[in-house]
């Protein structure tokens, strides 16, 4: 999210550890740690499809991206992977990153479809995002930022649990960290997770983040729910804007709620083509 960027520059902050405990995708950490903006990361995420393949990303990458090339993008591989109990880490790795680019909406929660339905007769099919060769150059550069030393760790644990363990870590080794934390939503996570929260976790989460003292940063669905647990924490907060850029892409909004002195003024992080092409021209004249 550029905002995080922006945040982090609007505080004169580099940290030196820049913890996401909800990895996911992990996008926000691997750009500013490509971008220069922090000296490390530390990623963490509960559901172990997702930290083994950050794992094998980062440590295995060649065994990955040998399997991108020559696994077969079809309905009954796809079904294969769907009922997969797998237990080691390479094929937790490999089924996390099959069913995030196969099913609808990137989402590996039991009930997302194969993207293209059963018939595969739609817009868009199985494949249409699962480039092999775009993929396997973007897991190339994701393993050269933990061969250049800019990766801290990767850990199967809960986020209160990573976040204790990334305090501990700052205090003996003298680190300044940063925590970014973007939750399940509130709002249909039992949909959209195979690990979701149940209200008492937000609230176990909204208290623990009431006491830390450390900079952190914490993106939600708007929620009148989620408004009402941080209304008592000496916080400021935002309405960010975001364009989705899915099959269809179309805006949307994000609660942002930190603890940082200032935040941007900029909450609209999107552009139209004809508004890019006025700042550029505009930039030209300047």
């Amino acid at each position: 999210m550029p905002y995080v960027a922006a945040a982090l520059r609007e505080n004169d902050l580099v940290p030196d550890l820049f913890v996401e405990p909800f990895a996911g995708g992990a996008s926000v950490a691997l750009e500013l740690a490509d971008l220069g903006l922090v000296k490390q990361i530390g990623l963490a995420d509960l559901d172990p499809w997702v930290a083994s393949f950050w794992q094998t990303v980062f440590e295995d990458c060649d065994w990955l991206c040998r399997r991108v090339e020559s696994i077969e993008i079809d309905l009954d591989t796809w079904d294969r992977f769907k009922r997969t109990k797998a237990k080691s880490r390479r094929w937790q790795a490999l089924a996390c990153l099959y069913l995030n680019r196969t099913s609808f909406n990137g989402t590996l929660h039991r009930s997302a479809g194969a993207i293209g339905g059963r018939a595969q007769a739609g817009e868009y099919d199985l494949a249409c995002r699962f480039p092999r060769e775009r993929l396997i150059k973007r897991l190339r550069a994701c393993e050269q930022l933990a061969s250049d030393g800019k990766v801290a760790w990767v850990r199967c644990v809960s986020a209160l649990e990573a976040v204790r363990d990334a305090r501990a870590q700052a205090k003996r080794d003298r680190l300044t960290l940063f925590t970014y934390l973007d939750p399940p939503f509130w709002a249909k996570s039992s949909h959209l997770y195979r690990y979701s929260f149940v209200d008492f976790e937000h609230e176990e989460l909204a208290e623990a983040l009431r006491w830390l003292r450390e900079p952190w940063l914490l993106s939600y669905d708007l929620s009148t729910d989620v408004n009402k647990l941080y209304e008592k924490h000496n916080a400021r907060r935002a309405d960010v804007e975001l364009l989705y850029t899915g099959a269809q892409r179309a805006a949307y909004e994000e609660l942002v709620i930190t603890n940082l002195d200032r935040l941007p003024t900029d909450t609209r992080l999107w552009r139209t083509k004809a508004e890019w092409s006025r700042m550029r021209r505009r930039s030209q004249v300047n």
